[in-house]
């Protein structure tokens, strides 16, 4: 209830603005309404729209920024009536609404105008449309189309009528237009303002190419195709196109066509033509865009001809494939200085003269089997094409624009423009390229052809600069050279510093790894060479004296093993063999019993499981000695003895062992000697005799002591 009472004192105190509120449904499926902008408004200016339906206290509104809104079907109720109107709020204190319309949607339909045309005339505005269903009678309104600010003005019109002239206007000035029915009691449509029309004063833009294209047909005869565009094309009629000859020697007025699309296609000689095209309508003729036909190329034609320079003459000669009626010979420097020779007799050559030197000329023989000037466009096929001079000469300029590029050490791309036509003066037949060492002040030269404008120099000095110039050559010599352009060669190509330097790095790593294999096989090489093989042991006469010493059939099976012969010369480690108890080598003294040397004979003889060479009494060793036996040792050796020195140990051995181990037949009398020290001797052979493999102990408490502390 707060939110109608609202509404209703908006739409009492707001003031009214002509805000052209117009709505109408849209195939009965949605409410289109629009009105205009609220004068001098700001940007920022918000639009709410409210429909008040017939007996519903509830409105619908929307707001929106726009000045048009569609309202979709749901939100309409059709065949009720409402009352609609828009408010503006472009400030907190200022609000304006339109007028309040009353419709009702299913009937609001809106009424059609179709195809509407205008176009100016001088100081006239001429509008038609057509005709409507059912009788109508319409309103104009129009206003200069700048500036902008203009106001409309409004031009009533006579019922049913279908045009309407309006007079006394500014024939430089540009118009906008707008139409629409008036409502009437018969018609139940909605009048709606037509979309804005610009009627021009008069076509002032001339089109435009937007494409074309030439192709050959036939030997001699091709086709040009043109396509163009206006911006003014709403109000366009038709397109002239006019068809002009280079030269026009006939004098007679260019050839018009009169067509209605924006494209033409026409099949002519290759003559020089032109072409001129405007678009008109009933205010006049639009400025015209001139198109000239471009040279085209052909290696195929109906026949050859030459040109030969006879002083300040020069003979054209051709020799045609049949006789036509006539010859038109054309020629000339460009488009714009050529000349036109009728010639009507059967010859074939021609002599042309007052040729200016050092000028390109272009000549061009066509045949026509009518010969008029105003059918040539029609009939005529080019017969040939060449180009002379008349006086050659040497180029007044070289290449404009010369680059170096891809600068390596031995080697640059030099690259350069095509030297003008206009200033070869003569037919180009190389291009020399001259690079000088600026160093040696050494120049070489180099010819290219004359249709290429890059070239390779090779053979370069690393680390030098070079000068390049390049020039043109014609057959009268060779003309001006180019502005000087320098570079510097380079002192590694691109990759090989760095390849340098990953080999360098990868030598120094692989130094560091074989350095040291190297030296040891070096080191091992020369201690073989300086340091002998020493000798094998076996052979030693120490050894020898030491077997002799103390025989074979007293030592125990593990001095027998420790005393065989080594294969091996170069055993350099210290070898310490533990036995169990029964297999260790104990020395016992001999005793005076005889009977117990017997039973060791006996013993030895029956033993089947055990060392034959070890007798039971003798493993018997006693417990106590004298002082004079412990003290009693062997005198110790280098680390490694001479011959000289082992056969000195062995005789300090042998002087200190008792007598019945160096001579076993004085066995008995030793036995019998009171007070006799008992002395024992272990030896331990390895390939070296050294001190610490010969020892030496004396009888101590029990021989498996003695060994344990050795």
């Amino acid at each position: 209830m707060k939110r109608f009472l609202l509404l209703v004192s908006m739409a009492l105190f707001t003031t009214d603005w002509h805000g052209e509120l117009t709505c109408y449904t849209e195939r009965k499926i949605s409410l289109f309404c629009s009105w205009l902008p609220v004068p001098c408004a700001p940007k920022t200016t918000t639009y709410t729209i409210i429909l008040k339906w017939d007996k519903i206290s509830k409105p619908f509104e929307r707001t929106t920024a726009s000045t048009s809104i569609t309202i979709e079907r749901k939100f309409l109720y059709m065949n009720r009536a409402v009352i609609i109107w828009v408010s503006a709020n472009y400030s907190h204190e200022s609000c304006v609404k339109t007028k309040n319309i009353s419709i009702i949607p299913s009937k609001a339909e809106k009424c059609a105008i179709h195809s509407i045309s205008a176009h100016q005339l001088s100081n006239k505005l001429i509008i038609k449309w057509d005709v409507p269903k059912k009788s109508m009678q319409y309103e104009l309104q129009y206003k200069e189309a700048r500036p902008t600010s203009s106001q409309w003005i409004l031009v009533p019109t006579a019922n049913d009528a279908v045009n309407v002239t309006v007079s006394d206007l500014n024939s430089t000035s540009s118009y906008v237009i707008q139409l629409r029915c008036l409502p009437s009691e018969d018609n139940h449509c909605v009048c709606v303002w037509s979309k804005e029309i610009l009627v021009p004063h008069k076509l002032s833009d001339k089109p435009t190419i937007s494409a074309n294209e030439t192709i050959e047909i036939s030997p001699g005869r091709i086709n040009v195709f043109l396509q163009w565009q206006i911006t003014q094309s709403r109000n366009v009629i038709g397109y002239y196109v006019n068809i002009e000859r280079i030269p026009n020697s006939c004098n007679d007025r260019p050839e018009r066509i009169n067509v209605t699309e924006r494209r033409v296609h026409l099949n002519l000689s290759m003559a020089y033509y032109r072409f001129n095209i405007s678009a008109y309508n009933e205010a006049g003729e639009s400025p015209q865009i001139t198109y000239v036909v471009p040279d085209f190329t052909t290696t195929v034609l109906p026949g050859q001809i030459t040109a030969i320079p006879q002083g300040n003459n020069t003979v054209v000669t051709w020799t045609p494939e049949y006789i036509p009626k006539c010859f038109v010979v054309d020629w000339g420097t460009g488009k714009e200085d050529m000349h036109m020779k009728i010639i009507t007799k059967p010859m074939g050559n021609f002599t042309l003269d007052h040729l200016q030197p050092y000028k390109l000329y272009k000549i061009m023989v066509h045949a026509s089997d009518i010969c008029e000037c105003e059918s040539f466009m029609r009939h005529e096929g080019t017969f040939g094409v060449t180009h002379f001079y008349s006086v050659q000469g040497v180029p007044r300029t070289g290449p404009a624009t010369v680059k170096i590029s891809n600068i390596m050490k031995h080697s640059a791309i030099v690259k350069w423009t095509e030297v003008p036509a206009e200033d070869c003066l003569g037919f180009l037949q190389e291009y020399r390229i001259n690079y000088t060492d600026t160093m040696k002040n050494l120049s070489l030269a180099v010819a290219v052809n004359s249709s290429t404008t890059c070239y390779l120099l090779t053979g370069l000095k690393e680390k030098t600069a070079y000068k390049v110039q390049i020039s043109g050559v014609t057959t009268a010599g060779e003309g001006a050279q180019s502005r000087s352009q320098f570079f510097t060669t380079l002192k590694y190509d691109k990759g090989e510093f760095e390849g340098i330097v990953a080999a360098l790095c990868l030598g120094i790593i692989s130094t560091m790894f074989f350095l040291p294999i190297i030296c040891s096989l070096m080191l091992r090489r020369s201690r073989k060479l300086c340091w002998p093989t020493l000798p094998n042991p076996r052979d030693s006469s120490a050894i020898q004296d030491v077997a002799r010493i103390i025989p074979r059939a007293n030592q125990g099976p593990t001095s027998r093993l420790l005393l065989q012969t080594q294969t091996d010369n170069d055993i350099t480690s210290l070898h310490v063999i533990e036995e169990d108890s029964k297999a260790s080598l104990k020395l016992q003294p001999f005793i005076e019993d005889t009977e117990d040397n017997s039973e060791c004979d006996a013993g030895q003889s029956e033993s089947a499981g055990g060392s034959p060479d070890i007798c039971p009494s003798l493993l018997k060793i006693p417990e106590k000695a004298t002082a004079t036996e412990r003290d009693t040792r062997a005198p110790l050796l280098s680390d490694y003895t001479s011959m000289e020195f082992s056969q000195k140990a062995m005789l300090s051995l042998a002087l200190n062992l008792p007598p019945w181990a160096a001579h076993p037949h004085m066995e008995g009398k030793l036995n019998n000697r009171p007070g006799k020290v008992e002395q024992h001797t272990l030896f331990t052979p390895q390939d070296y005799v050294k001190q610490s493999q010969v020892v030496f102990t004396p009888t101590g408490p029990t021989l498996m002591e003695e060994t344990s502390l050795s």
